[in-house]
């Protein structure tokens, strides 16, 4: 019996020695964490919503990028999963085409050569002329934080944009041009645009710095595609309009990709273009078009403050991709971001096993995302105003604690 005794005596004393050893070690890795940041926040909930780790979490910090998680949710409560862009083609008494856009982020080449052979299948099979019209977003609007560069994450916003408003092209070693990708054809304007690239380099660029290139680019791209499904066109000349009660509408195009589909592709690819179309549609879809981006910010105001009661002071937003430094948030708040958007995790793209979005300016590296454990997912999230970065070591410290 008293064998017996000092067996579980001995059990018990293991088991505390254990217990102590297991939460001294859960600290310290706490500590090693606190130790990696000097300006920023860290947090993490447990499977249940409860918080486990929080660092700074009332600090207000830029989030770059992990907002997208915030513009995609929003995306998914207002539009729906299966809600899918549009655009609408018209034709009037003199058999002329007119394309009027609705902001599809994703009017690609691929989706346009679809469009072609659909508009053939309606029994077109000539257009005496194309015209072009993107009155459904009000003209030059303008993001805080695009700047008027040739980079592709600076492309301009508007309501007929193809390619993302950008052109890939390729020179080779004798200054001869081609198109930079084998789906899309080379059109006068991106021959002319390619001028500028240096022999031997494939280089996307953006049509930024002149806004009648990017219609112009869309009135090309339709053209060669509408000829190559055996549609003639006898005027090759583009022209803007606004479509009236003269025309009549002929056919309209849901895009092939639906909302779910389009914002994994934003989260993976933190395309910036695509955050602010889908951010532009929701002010539209709720108050109207013309879309602009008072509309927009209005909204996701309202939206943030009623639906999701976070007090305005903690969340301030001015567009949905993160490009802007004038955007903040503090670590209460994206943590509850996260929490909202469980469900959605198979929409963000793993690293390192973790389902992950980051978000990365000049001095500002964040990482928002879940750790999966075997009693569900917890979520977490880095962000980091300060000149090193140091998030991967943070994420791998918190992964590590979690399987503690």
């Amino acid at each position: 019996m008293n064998r017996k005794k000092r067996l579980i005596s001995t059990v018990i004393l293991m088991y505390t020695l254990f217990s102590s050893l297991f939460a001294g070690t859960q600290e310290e890795i706490q500590q090693q964490i606190f130790t990696l940041v000097d300006s920023g926040c860290v947090l993490l909930n447990d499977e249940d919503g409860k918080r486990v780790i929080s660092y700074n979490a009332e600090k207000l910090l830029i989030p770059a990028s992990i907002i997208k998680i915030l513009t995609s949710y929003i995306a998914i409560d207002i539009l729906g999963k299966d809600f899918r862009f549009k655009t609408e083609f018209y034709t009037d008494k003199d058999n002329n085409l007119a394309i009027k856009g609705w902001g599809d982020p994703y009017l690609i080449s691929e989706e346009i050569e679809i469009i072609a052979a659909r508009l053939k299948q309606t029994g077109l099979h000539r257009i005496k002329r194309i015209f072009l019209d993107h009155s459904s977003f009000t003209p030059d609007i303008t993001i805080p934080g695009v700047s008027r560069t040739s980079n592709p994450y600076d492309a301009i916003n508007g309501a007929l944009i193809v390619n993302f408003n950008t052109i890939n092209i390729k020179k080779d070693a004798k200054g001869k041009i081609f198109s930079g990708e084998p789906e899309t054809p080379l059109t006068p304007l991106a021959m002319r645009r390619g001028g500028v690239i240096p022999p031997g380099t494939t280089q996307r660029i953006n049509l930024t710095d002149n806004k009648d290139d990017c219609l112009q680019y869309a009135g090309e791209l339709f053209s060669v595609f509408l000829k190559n499904a055996g549609i003639t066109i006898e005027n090759e000349a583009f022209s803007q309009i606004q479509v009236t009660g003269s025309w009549n509408l002929l056919y309209t195009h849901q895009n092939t990709r639906d909302m779910a589909t389009v914002i994994k592709g934003l989260l993976k690819y933190s395309n910036n273009f695509i955050a602010n179309q889908i951010f532009l549609s929701i002010g539209a879809e709720r108050g109207g078009y013309p879309a602009n981006l008072d509309k927009s910010k209005m909204f996701f105001e309202q939206y943030i403050k009623t639906k999701m009661s976070i007090p305005s002071q903690e969340l301030v937003m001015y567009e949905g991709s993160g490009i802007s430094r004038s955007n903040k948030v503090t670590g209460n708040v994206m943590v509850q971001i996260m929490e909202k958007f469980r469900g959605y995790e198979e929409l963000l793209s793993p690293k390192n096993g973790i389902p992950v979005k980051s978000g990365t300016l000049t001095g500002v590296n964040n990482y928002a995302g879940y750790i999966k454990t075997n009693r569900g997912l917890r979520p977490f999230v880095i962000m980091l105003n300060q000149e090193k970065s140091t998030r991967d070591r943070i994420m791998s410290l918190l992964d590590e604690y979690c399987k503690k």
